[in-house]
């Protein structure tokens, strides 16, 4: 791969602030911006790299020309007056058809921008991609508007409805967009962003490429400011998503409120990899922060181990298997949480039907004591014993050895939603469950005390240990509440971006980030 840098500014404004050398000797973690760059490249297959200079740069020069870096260093002294014209220099000393441009001053995760140059190296249709993030710490941002499948459309000097991301100073040309870098200097056109509009309005592949956090250093304060992003970018965080057969009719809605979280963190500057339960290599992926929904049984085992390397998980694996129905329910009882009269039966015996009981004189619900929902049968409300043998039927054939017999209640269904630790608390009075089965269907509102149900779910999940959950409650007509399911991770599809901050806020305070 081909890299070239711009590093022919003044750093007028590091100067006014008392900065005597020029920018690419800025320091950031005791590095040179310019050497950062140079070892970034060099790991990235860098064939050559062509860095620009202005001809006041002495010290810089000397500095190039003493050192030998390990790959071939093209420099070029010569002051330009923009940086569209340094890189068309760059473009004139050079044969490239392909090549890497970053200005010198940019500070990105490292990880992200290896990954940045392989998806372009991947996919040979796109004429440039241009690196962007949804920080913005720019004095003159440029505001990119893309459609579906990140095609760039637009390039805008100031916000509007349709802009979500600026460029963040990284690009990765091919030929079809080079070849306009002379006609651009020929059209007097002389920055960088006007440039960029010209390969759209010509009618190239242009794509956008989200990077997390990225930082340009152009005052003295944004110094500290790189060396927390760098120190943040090497706390690597996994997030797991949840396989679709553990999201029944819900794959997509578990999916986003994870991602939003990821990309709050990442906008933080945290390395975050987000991976689905089901593609994790856990001999060669060790993660020390996790943030997941796995529910694999597998997959959980492998957290535990990671967990007792000093991983930090949330949910932890303990509150996941907590959440397990038999467990769950035993676990709430024992602490005195309320929930409807509930008992553990051996799914394989029949003859439990006998027993005189007050759970099965009207209805009841039967539900899989082994695990949480997967299929619409493993929770069903039961009018007859023999609607009751068949799910137990179910079950047995299926493996499932225990079941949970509850009481029904008759009232209002509620599904809330928490987060330990903050002031997060949302709940709401559903019109179906998520196999679009209706409930509150005729019931009344039945008076609701909100702050004894919100102490009641921080209670149950305290005794669950679980730090991101959800669940259902019944109210009945007394307006006494019995939580009916405990969840760990839910989607929080109704209030997925007061929850997503929340959950943020959570895990950067649980894994002392």
């Amino acid at each position: 791969m081909n890299y070239a840098i711009i590093a022919a500014g003044e750093g007028s404004r590091l100067k006014e602030e008392g900065f005597k050398s020029v920018k690419p000797l800025v320091r950031v973690n005791d590095e040179y911006l310019i050497e950062r760059l140079i070892r970034i490249f060099k790991d990235n297959y860098a064939q050559n790299i062509t860095i620009i200079i202005n001809q006041q740069s002495q010290e810089l020069q000397n500095l190039l020309n003493s050192k030998d870096y390990g790959v071939k260093i093209n420099l070029i002294v010569k002051s330009t007056p923009s940086s569209l014209h340094s890189f068309y220099e760059i473009v004139s000393h050079s044969s490239f058809d392909e090549c890497c441009l970053t200005t010198v001053d940019t500070i990105f995760n490292e990880r992200e921008f290896s990954e940045y140059i392989s998806y372009f190296k991947n996919h040979k249709n796109v004429d440039a991609l241009m690196g962007t993030t949804e920080f913005v710490d720019d004095e003159k941002p440029l505001y990119i508007e893309v459609k579906e499948g990140l095609r760039i459309t637009n390039f805008s000097d100031i916000k509007t409805p349709t802009t979500d991301r600026v460029s963040s100073g990284i690009y990765c040309f091919r030929k079809n967009s080079i070849s306009l870098v002379e006609k651009a200097i020929q059209e007097n056109i002389s920055r960088m962003r006007n440039y960029q509009r010209m390969l759209v309005e010509n009618h190239l592949n242009v794509y956008a490429y989200s990077f997390g956090k990225v930082i340009d250093i152009d005052h003295i304060d944004d110094i500290k400011k790189a060396e927390s992003l760098i120190k943040n970018n090497n706390k690597h965080i996994l997030a797991i998503t949840r396989f679709a057969e553990y999201s029944p009719n819900s794959e997509n809605k578990d999916f986003m409120i994870i991602k939003d979280v990821v990309d709050l963190l990442k906008k933080d500057g945290y390395d975050v990899r987000i991976k689905n339960e089901k593609d994790i290599d856990f001999e060669k992926g060790y993660c020390p922060y996790v943030i997941s929904m796995a529910r694999n049984p597998r997959v959980i085992e492998c957290l535990e181990k990671w967990e007792k390397e000093g991983c930090i998980v949330i949910n932890s694996t303990k509150s996941c298997r907590n959440c397990y129905r038999e467990i769950q329910t035993k676990l709430l009882q024992k602490n005195d949480v309320k929930i409807p009269q509930s008992e553990v039966i051996i799914a394989k015996n029949e003859d439990f039907f006998d027993k005189t009981s007050t759970l099965f004189q009207d209805a009841f619900w039967l539900k899989r004591a082994d695990f949480q929902t997967i299929e619409e049968i493993d929770v069903v409300k039961v009018n007859d014993l023999n609607k009751a043998k068949q799910v137990i039927k179910n079950y047995s054939l299926r493996g499932i050895d225990k079941a949970i017999i509850s009481k029904n209640i008759e009232g209002d269904v509620i599904k809330f939603y928490g987060v330990r630790g903050e002031d997060f608390f949302y709940y709401y009075y559903p019109t179906e469950d998520k196999f679009h089965n209706k409930v509150n269907v005729g019931t009344n509102r039945n008076k609701l005390d909100e702050k004894r149900l919100r102490q009641q779910t921080i209670k149950a999940a305290q005794v669950l240990d679980l730090d991101i959950y959800g669940g259902d409650v019944i109210v009945d007509d007394k307006g006494d509440t019995y939580i009916i399911d405990m969840n760990d991770f839910p989607s929080f599809s109704l209030c997925r971006k007061q929850a997503s901050m929340a959950i943020k806020q959570q895990f950067i305070k649980k894994c002392n980030l």
